[in-house]
């Protein structure tokens, strides 16, 4: 399997314990990114450098709907110590910003909370970012995440983040 391969592999497993989490939580949760419904164009969407292409390629993981709150939130969902230096920006926030400002990002850490979200809107603009100040922990975002299935999807995070250490090719 292609480094790219693996890495979309590993991303996914994060992305889907964090689709979990939600939709434990009573939110409805639907793959959105552009690995679903461009799957078929893919390759011809990295090669192209339109705005549009460039869209599309960042299109967050995940729609969340609240019955609730009756709301619907773009969620991407990002995990490894690749990412990190890609807070910035002029990298991943940078893109966000420019593309998906509405939209929440969530990361996926190995720090004490495991789960880290923000609202890209609320990040401001500064040249690089804190996931430990800057974001806030998951549960202040997503208020009906309950304390049980919390712990239980940080203990599964946590061990699979120990699981990849190992590994050099860690999601990004």
């Amino acid at each position: 399997m292609s480094d790219f391969h693996d890495d979309l592999l590993k991303g996914n497993i994060f992305k889907e314990i964090v689709r979990v989490l939600l939709q434990k939580s009573d939110y409805t949760v639907i793959p959105y990114g552009y690995e679903n419904p461009f799957a078929n164009i893919r390759k011809a969407l990295i090669q192209c450098d339109s705005e549009t292409a460039r869209r599309i390629r960042s299109s967050p993981d995940l729609l969340v709907y609240s019955d609730v709150e009756r709301d619907v939130k773009l969620v991407e969902v990002k995990m490894s110590s690749h990412a990190l230096p890609q807070l910035n920006r002029k990298g991943l926030i940078g893109t966000y910003q420019k593309y998906w400002n509405d939209a929440i990002m969530v990361l996926v850490l190995p720090f004490d909370n495991v789960f880290y979200a923000q609202k890209i809107a609320d990040l401001g603009r500064k040249e690089q970012y804190d996931p430990k100040t800057d974001f806030r922990k998951i549960q202040e975002i997503f208020t009906k995440i309950s304390p049980d299935d919390l712990e239980r999807y940080k203990t599964t995070a946590r061990n699979l983040i120990g699981s990849l250490k190992t590994d050099k090719n860690m999601v990004s």
